[in-house]
């Protein structure tokens, strides 16, 4: 999958394994919609900047997520994911988050309309 929209209120129907195995689990920060999202929920030890020579040189395994429905999806159906956690920086994060609850609510468009 190359692009989805955000599924806004929770209306997501697919996760990256990870988030989707927390799900499952009932872990707090996997249920992070913009409607519930706070300061509390940004984690920086998971969104670091730092240069990691690790990560620099398994980036194409690093970069690529197990995407796994987290409901049925009928034929035709939109599909749709969670873009709360798409942003690394804090302040970028939480100015995204705030972006998502204005596209949820129609009152903007966002990047894509």
């Amino acid at each position: 999958m190359t692009f989805s929209n955000h599924g806004c209120d929770g209306s997501f129907n697919v996760l990256d394994w990870t988030t989707y195995d927390a799900w499952r689990n009932n872990e707090e920060w996997a249920i992070v919609t913009e409607q519930n999202a706070t300061e509390e929920f940004y984690d920086p030890a998971l969104r670091y900047e730092v240069y990691d020579i690790y990560t620099d040189r398994h980036i194409s395994h690093s970069a690529v997520e197990y995407m796994v429905a987290s409901r049925d999806i009928k034929a035709g159906e939109e599909i749709l994911s969670n873009h709360v956690f798409y942003r690394w920086n804090e302040l970028r994060w939480i100015g995204y988050v705030d972006d998502l609850k204005r596209i949820c609510r129609v009152e903007d468009v966002g990047f894509i309309a």
